[in-house]
């Protein structure tokens, strides 16, 4: 038995879990004090009063008589609680996690929503890429904030965790809390930060054992596709697809692209020009120096022959606009010099 105080930082989504063929409903919150944090799974009649809002994030909670799970590899910080279990709200002044480590992200994709996940991926201070697993919508809310937490070449301050899920990939962590963002990125410090970080092609990111990585393409198409039909229902959803040549000269094709940014910018100019969208945004990208984060799904699906052992994904699409000439774009309209008459005096 064990007695937790801290404040609530984060409240997960309902789940349920199934014991035979019983099914009981967990929700997990993030609790943390000055020092660390605990993952607390709120099981049945007290996982009601997290959804009736008895218990909201920001408040400082003191629970005894919870117990933990059992040890795991990693030292996964988890505890439950029980039928005589306490719970009670307490009045206390907790600066959480004021003497851990945190982490600095620029970010280098934020994905579209995927059943209520949404997939974050960026460089850390080390130049290392990092993906914080278990980001939900609602911790993407801006509410009272006026800015997300994770926004696209921006440095976000947060706080991981060795990831414990299955299927564990090299740049996996587990998301404890983020701060939200410290710093957006100016256009030169954009263009610097990923030509310092650009790879070679495809191939130097996902033949040397990583799952995420940044490549400057050559853009050949971008296209839009509408998603299968299911169960005898016509699927409205619309799939951003990509053909690209890397810099070692080969040519990939049908990427799925997930990044959210991405979308809305596309959606954005189909209703500005409903005939010619595609043919502007292949333009705007061939325009401009275009740069895609790119990813693998998780590896294990028991596929034969995946070039790679998992499917590719472009998560981030980053454009950094040029300085033109007016001779580079002979559609382009030059400026007409003034010409000045003078009369000569009689």
């Amino acid at each position: 038995m064990v007695t937790i105080t801290g404040k609530v930082l984060r409240i997960l989504p309902l789940k349920e879990v199934y014991s035979g063929d019983t099914a009981k409903r967990v929700v997990d919150l993030i609790i943390a004090d000055e020092f660390d944090y605990k993952r607390v799974s709120f099981w049945d009649d007290n996982a009601e009063l997290i959804m009736r809002g008895a218990i909201q994030a920001g408040e400082v909670l003191r629970i005894e008589n919870a117990y933990l799970s059992e040890p795991q590899a990693g030292g996964e910080k988890r505890a439950h609680t029980r039928k005589y279990t306490r719970i009670s709200k307490i009045s206390a002044n907790i600066a959480p996690l004021r003497h851990a480590n945190a982490l600095k992200l620029t970010v280098l994709a934020v994905a579209r929503p995927e059943k209520g996940q949404v997939c974050i991926a960026g460089i850390d201070e080390n130049g290392d890429w990092i993906r914080p697993q278990g980001v939900y919508e609602a911790d993407m809310d801006t509410a009272g904030t006026g800015m997300p937490p994770f926004k696209n070449l921006c440095i976000s301050t947060l706080y991981v965790d060795t990831w414990m899920g299955r299927r564990p990939r090299k740049e996996d962590r587990f998301f404890v809390y983020g701060k939200g963002v410290e710093k957006e990125l100016d256009e030169a410090e954009k263009k610097a930060f990923l030509e310092r970080h650009v790879d070679a092609s495809v191939d130097a990111v996902f033949k040397r054992g990583r799952s995420l990585g940044l490549i400057k393409p050559r853009i050949v198409q971008v296209y839009e596709e509408k998603g299968r039909m299911k169960n005898d229902e016509k699927s409205h959803e619309h799939y951003l697809r990509f053909n690209f040549k890397d810099a070692s000269g080969r040519i990939y094709r049908r990427w799925s692209c997930r990044c959210n940014a991405f979308y809305k910018t596309w959606n954005d100019m189909k209703k500005q020009h409903r005939w010619t969208y595609s043919w502007r945004m292949l333009r705007y990208l061939r325009r401009n120096e275009t740069y895609l984060a790119i990813g693998l799904t998780y590896t294990d699906y028991g596929v034969d022959r995946l070039e790679y052992g998992a499917y590719p994904l472009i998560v981030g699409v980053h454009v950094v606009q040029k300085s033109y000439r007016y001779d580079e774009f002979p559609y382009q309209k030059r400026p007409q010099p003034v010409r000045c008459e003078v009369s000569a005096a009689k």
